[in-house]
């Protein structure tokens, strides 16, 4: 069974008072049985064998003076069903509305709809991506050392940040180098002497 809101301050609204009983009958059957966009498959024998009278496509039409009920192709669309059920618009990423959607496009109803970004989910990068993100912060060294640091810290742990899933490791990495000390460059023997020979070098193009 079908389950949605119901208006309760219906029996309060002066058009609703107004109404003699068996169209009251009427306007909360048809609201009742209607689909999910609102729309009823008329049957106005099983609508009167329900409310105890006879009732006809005339009377329904003619509530409030034709404001709650409209005719659309050989259905009745009940006004201000969608707006009291989904709220102001509906969102074409959504399964549900995207069900209403198709009905009201189905019959050429009008709508007001939005489009909401479908929510997106952490995807852990790559080593490499750590790394080039890295070097466009820091030194080509401090980059490859703090990278791999990253990537296996996070790695391990499923990329989470205390109790959460990490959302966007850019920012969790730009954090991570700002808070690490940055990696002085042990030099070794070999970079003496390329140093001492790039210096030889220079000297003698200057004579």
């Amino acid at each position: 069974m079908a389950k949605r809101f119901v208006d309760t301050e219906l029996w309060d609204k002066k058009w609703f008072m107004n109404l003699p009983p068996k169209l009251k009958c009427l306007a909360k059957y048809v609201r009742d049985k209607c689909d999910l966009a609102g729309i009823w498959c008329p049957n106005y024998v099983l609508a009167s064998v329900y409310i105890g009278q006879d009732v006809t496509e005339e009377e329904l039409l003619s509530i409030d003076e034709g404001r709650q009920f409209e005719k659309v192709q050989d259905k009745i669309f009940c006004t201000g069903f969608i707006e009291f059920q989904y709220g102001s618009s509906l969102n074409i990423h959504s399964p549900v509305h995207k069900k209403i959607i198709d009905i009201l496009d189905k019959y050429g109803i009008e709508y007001k709809s939005k489009d909401v970004a479908q929510k997106s989910y952490f995807q852990a990068p790559t080593l490499e991506q750590v790394l080039q993100e890295m070097l466009t912060k820091t030194d080509e060294y401090n980059a490859q050392i703090q990278a791999e640091r990253f990537h296996t810290y996070y790695d391990s742990n499923g990329w989470m940040v205390g109790k959460n899933k990490m959302k966007n490791w850019k920012s969790a990495a730009a954090g991570w180098l700002n808070r690490s000390r940055p990696e002085k460059r042990q030099v070794s023997t070999d970079d003496i002497k390329k140093s001492i020979k790039q210096i030889a070098n220079r000297k003698m193009s200057e004579l």
